[in-house]
């Protein structure tokens, strides 16, 4: 704005220095016999203020960016807990294992009654016959015979316990027992029996028989078991 103000100012400078240059050119021709004073040299009026351009703007402060945003304080995190577990409680020894062995097991004990006559024997007795007890154990094989007889043909000669057979077969001697060697008496005896004797006797293998003169194989039997 200021730049175009002072153009005017310039040509009215010079116009004004015109002006005195036409008075002086009208001094010359006045009076040709007496020269007149000059007009006063117009000085030209003094150019109007250079107009010095506006403040040249400053830019806005530049903004710095806010300061870097630190992260938050980098949160380590809390010491682990390091309880140490209470230290176990004493260590219990057991006690020391009962070493008490079972009580033996009961004997096993099998107790046959057996009847004694001439028809298991396959021969006429007439009216022979005889009862016994028969004890086994199972476990260690041991055998026992307690009996009488009674109206042998003869006197008694001797008395086993025979097997191993499936009545009414027959078979050798296994056990001797004792006989009263008479027509009636008792019969008594035993002994051990062998693991299969004993599995034998078990199942109905085994007999008892007493001898006689008349019958030197048998004259009655009865069979054991099962």
């Amino acid at each position: 704005m200021l730049k175009k103000v002072a153009v005017p100012l310039m040509f009215l400078s010079l116009g004004v220095f015109s002006v005195g240059i036409s008075s002086i050119g009208c001094s010359s021709s006045s009076s040709p016999s007496d020269g007149g004073t000059g007009g006063s040299t117009a000085t030209g009026g003094a150019g109007g203020v250079t107009a010095t351009g506006g403040v040249t703007g400053t830019g806005g402060v530049t903004a710095t960016g806010g300061a870097i945003g630190t992260g938050g304080v980098t949160a380590t995190g809390g010491a682990g807990g390091k309880a140490t577990g209470g230290a176990g409680g004493v260590a219990a020894t057991g006690g020391a294992g009962g070493t008490a062995a079972g009580g033996a097991g009961g004997l096993a004990i099998k107790t046959y009654s057996v009847i004694l006559n001439g028809v298991m024997e396959g021969v006429d007795a007439g009216s022979a016959s005889g009862t016994a007890t028969v004890t086994l154990n199972t476990v260690s094989g041991a055998v026992t015979v307690d009996g009488t007889f009674t109206g042998l043909t003869g006197n008694a000669t001797v008395a086993h316990i025979h097997g191993l057979a499936t009545p009414p077969a027959t078979a050798g001697v296994i056990v001797p027992l004792t006989v009263t060697m008479l027509p009636s008496g008792t019969l008594t005896g035993g002994g051990t029996l062998t693991a299969p004797q004993i599995t034998g006797m078990i199942a109905g293998m085994t007999y008892l028989n007493i001898h006689t003169a008349l019958h030197p194989n048998g004259e009655i039997r009865g069979n054991i078991g099962p």
